[in-house]
């Protein structure tokens, strides 16, 4: 763990560990080109995406109206503000130019909005609000194209949390249906957003907003249809809630059963307050962050965090930056707790903010909570001075007196990380208590973890946080600059395929279980890494295929903190470098036991199986070039089959297979390279192959690595 410096103006060589964002870094952001030609772009891979619908646009033709159905009261009509009072369905057609629908129709009211060839656009307010109503259903005529649009200029981080706060806004049950096409653009906050749940189903959906695409606070379930989300400067999918309703219905989680969604984010492209399941034969999830998004919306504002020390930090007190140029009045801004940070025996509450463009000065002030400062206000004040420019947080050494003293600091990726992830939160899916795939097609291109399940949340439902990853089927594809998954607590893959393919660390966790499926990982700095948490690090394969991957260098394929164990399966390991070196193929702090199953393990010899393991063969100094293999018995018995693309000096193979006094051979390409008699419970020796690699990195502030 590296220790945060408590020294004002001195870098800070650590990650910031943040849990949403919202973000334009010159060097880490998503790029300038255009979120329409993002969308309908070439896949990375071998991924298919979906056709941008704006491709296919109709105006909206003739007068605006809204015609009640089955018997629904007229709505009131004042100026272009048109409002539903009532229950039942109505058509709406034509288009409005500056105007909006207010539904206000009472708590227990179900109100459904059929969009049949409409635009509406408002610089004033959402363009669709429910205030009033038990659930709104927006649903576009089949056949038809609609386009929301919400021109409201970008809120600056004083707006209340209750504020109709997306262009498609609801404060009951939210749900999106039909099989037209809908088209929601926000230049203002959110683009789709309700305080309670979101479903959507059929939908041929294009949403483009600053702020999150979808904001269910309770919830938000994919059914069906085809979605594309850009956020172009927050998360693509969000929820905020994890405690449990009067019903007794656990809140927070984002849940895909079917349907087609790409989702493009310049931050997180999921973030569940309580778990992501992803479900359905037929679902297809794609997610691209960062600079992987492609998306529009260098933003003018940039992102800076604000550190405090947490014998300093207190609910009860609102924490302000005030903007200014001299001359001009202070343009105030909040902020807004995002996390923990840990650094040494210190912890830090990290507060984010954002720098108005065009601003040179900046005063911190500290104000009863609910209140905003007005200059005299303040219990305690930084005094004023210059907005550092290069540098991205403010470190605040103490509050008292009614003085707040601190200075300027860098955040960046420190040693042991990846110096190519993002300094933000920019995962594909991240949750607060779990991640689950059963099924589908998930594809991941994340400039920071590609899976992520987080176990030091507070969860509002009282419980702890699992903090686990469980892949039970589906086809996962992940390509990411920090860990591929990774789990605070527990990764289990039980089965599916998954393909980390390129990744710092691919797979990482407390303890780590195959137990079924194909897994394939390519780790630029550990493949596998049981990491220290609650539990002894362990890894363990109890079934399934893993073969792991890694570089020549300071590199483990397979790196426990504690154990690995393997009692069935299929396991191939590259370690890296073709003399071993400081690469290791499995590198533990304890112990390896194998009791079943078939592992091959190339690469740098840290530590072979113990004793109660299957029988053991060890070969230092024999070359094995990059080609086909097969390891068979005297009699042609294939035990397995694999590839090398790189060429190394050092194995060692253990399997159930090897009987004693058995005879195995080892050929490449039908050429005989190795042959022996398993004499004894261990054959050959690792002599002087080289050290494990490891144990000398880290990464980030706190355990588990929570960002």
């Amino acid at each position: 763990m590296k220790k945060l410096l408590s020294v004002a103006a001195i870098i800070i060589a650590a990650l910031l560990i943040l849990a949403s964002c919202s973000v334009s870094d010159s060097t880490n952001s998503p790029s300038a080109s255009s979120a329409n030609s993002a969308n309908s772009r070439t896949a990375e891979g071998s991924e298919t995406v979906l056709d941008d619908p704006t491709d296919e646009k109709r105006e909206a033709n003739g007068d605006f109206s809204i015609k009640p159905l089955d018997g629904a009261a007229e709505p009131e009509v004042s100026g272009s503000v048109y409002t539903v009072k009532s229950g039942g369905e109505y058509e709406v057609l034509g288009k409005l130019d500056e105007g909006c629908i207010v539904v206000d129709a009472g708590d227990d009211a179900e109100v459904k909005l059929t969009l049949n060839g409409t635009s509406i656009e408002c610089s004033s307010q959402a363009p669709i609000s429910a205030v009033g109503a038990a659930e709104l259903t927006v649903k576009a005529e089949e056949g038809s194209y609609n386009v929301i649009t919400d021109s409201r200029t970008a809120p600056d981080g004083t707006g209340s949390e209750d504020a109709p706060d997306g262009a498609i806004y609801a404060e009951c049950d939210l749900k999106l249906s039909g099989k037209g096409t809908l088209i929601v653009n926000s230049s203002y906050d959110n683009g789709v957003k309700s305080k309670d749940d979101i479903k959507i189903k059929n939908l041929t959906l294009k949403v483009t907003s600053p702020g999150n695409a979808l904001k269910g606070n309770d919830s938000v379930t994919v059914e069906s249809g085809d979605l594309i989300l850009v956020s172009t400067s927050s998360d693509g999918v969000k929820t905020k809630n994890s405690d449990v309703s009067s019903k007794g219905n656990q809140r927070g989680s984002v849940v895909f059963e079917g349907g087609h969604t790409d989702i493009y984010a310049a931050c997180d492209g999921i973030s569940a307050a309580y778990n992501v399941e992803i479900s359905g034969e037929d679902c297809v999830v794609n997610i691209y962050t960062a600079s992987y998004a492609s998306s529009s919306g260098e933003h003018a504002d940039s992102d800076y965090y604000l550190l405090i020390p947490s014998s300093a930090y207190s609910k009860d007190v609102g924490y302000y930056a005030g903007f200014y140029n001299d001359g001009e009045d202070i343009k105030w801004v909040l902020c807004e707790y995002e996390t923990m940070v840990r650094g040494g025996r210190n912890s830090y509450y990290g507060l984010s903010f954002k720098v108005p463009s065009g601003y040179s000065n900046v005063i911190f002030n500290t104000v009863p909570s609910g209140t905003v400062p007005d200059g005299d206000n303040y219990t305690a004040s930084s005094g004023g001075e210059t907005v550092n420019g290069s540098m991205n947080g403010y470190l605040v050494d103490s509050v008292g007196s009614g003085k707040i003293s601190g200075d300027w600091v860098q955040i960046s990726s420190g040693n042991g990380s990846n110096s190519n992830k993002t300094t933000y939160s920019s995962k594909g899916i991240k949750a607060e208590n779990s991640v689950e795939i059963s099924s589908g097609s998930v594809t991941i291109y994340s400039m920071d973890d590609g899976i992520h399940a987080n176990s030091d949340s507070e969860l509002e439902n009282g419980a702890a946080a699992a903090g686990t990853v469980n892949v039970s089927g589906g086809n996962i594809t992940v390509t990411a600059a920090d860990d591929g998954i990774h789990a605070d607590a527990a990764l289990t893959i039980s089965g599916g395929n998954v393909n980390v393919v390129e990744s710092h660390e691919g797979l990482e966790a407390n303890v780590i279980t195959i137990a079924g499926g194909n897994t394939k990982v390519y780790g630029g700095d550990d493949g596998l890494n049981a990491c220290k948490g609650s539990k002894t690090p362990l890894v363990n394969i109890t079934g399934g295929s893993l073969e792991v991957t890694t570089p020549s260098g300071d590199t483990d394929a397979i790196d426990s903190n504690g154990n690995f164990t393997m009692s069935g399966g299929s396991v191939l390991v590259k370690g890296g470098a073709a003399s071993g070196g400081m690469a290791g193929s499995v590198d533990v702090d304890g112990s390896v036991k194998v009791t079943g199953g078939t592992i091959v393990a190339f690469g740098g010899i840290s530590e072979t199986p113990s004793s109660g393991s299957v029988n053991t063969y060890i070969s230092n100094g024999t070359s094995f070039p990059a080609g086909d293999y097969v390891l068979a018995d005297k009699n042609g018995g294939v035990i397995k089959e694999f590839s090398l693309e790189s060429s190394y000096n050092s194995v060692w193979i253990a399997s159930d297979a090897f009987a004693l006094n058995g005879d195995y051979v080892l050929t490449k390409g039908g050429s005989e390279l190795l042959s022996w008699n398993q004499s004894s419970s261990t054959v050959g020796s690792a002599g002087n192959s080289g050290f494990g690699g490891g144990g000398f990195g880290g990464g980030g502030f706190g355990p588990g690595g929570r960002r």
